[in-house]
């Protein structure tokens, strides 16, 4: 199975390119990165706004095209979006909402990180250590996993970084961070878990 990854930029790229090859190494993955997050356009069926170039922004005419280009038995969908201070369900509702206006529509899931990638490194406290050895984990003593909190800028102080440079903590963590999204191993994030779920099912692994 192909599968067409949409994320809102370069450090997504950073860390899911070498870590998509370990959690599913029998499938093929594109990554299609975007200028941030965006916003998703009131009406879905108008062309998007050529300025701008955020996730969102382009979501509704990508999955439009998707429906007619891709074959669903070879070809599937996964877009990653973080929460940032959006609801959840509201969010999780007009995603959906999106992908059910195309005609057709690709086959397709959609996962929200809470509140952002770096949620998931929050999960794997070994994979911090391992990526940076010096880092102070017990700075997360009292982090409720998925919380909004203001996740960066938490493991920015785990791993001591003075600038917030999300791209190079993803090449460092993209090695280490596990693949284990049930059992006694598994992530501790839930957005991380939930997203490993949806690469399954679209590659065909399990069923939803």
């Amino acid at each position: 199975m192909r599968i067409h990854v949409l994320v809102e930029g370069e450090s997504e790229v950073s860390l899911l390119r070498s870590w998509l090859r370990r959690f599913l190494p029998q499938h093929t993955f594109k990554l299609i990165r975007h200028r941030g997050k965006g916003r998703l356009p009131a009406d879905p069926q108008r062309s998007p706004v050529p300025r701008r170039e955020g996730l969102l922004d382009q979501l509704p005419a990508k999955l439009r095209a998707y429906g007619h280009a891709l074959d669903s038995a070879t070809d599937r969908v996964l877009v990653l979006v973080d929460l940032d201070q959006d609801d959840c369900i509201e969010l999780k509702r007009r995603l959906l909402k999106t992908w059910k206006s195309c005609r057709p529509r690709p086959e397709a899931r959609f996962r929200i990180a809470i509140e952002e990638t770096e949620a998931f490194y929050l999960g794997d406290p070994s994979a911090i250590k391992k990526a940076f050895p010096k880092a102070k984990l017990y700075k997360t003593r009292g982090y409720v996993q998925d919380s909004v909190c203001g996740t960066w800028e938490l493991f920015a102080q785990v791993i001591g970084a003075e600038s917030k440079d999300k791209t190079s903590w993803a090449a460092q963590m993209a090695p280490h961070l596990g693949t284990a999204w049930k059992g006694r191993q598994a992530n501790a994030s839930p957005s991380f878990r939930q997203f490993c779920i949806a690469l399954r099912v679209l590659a065909g692994e399990i069923v939803d």
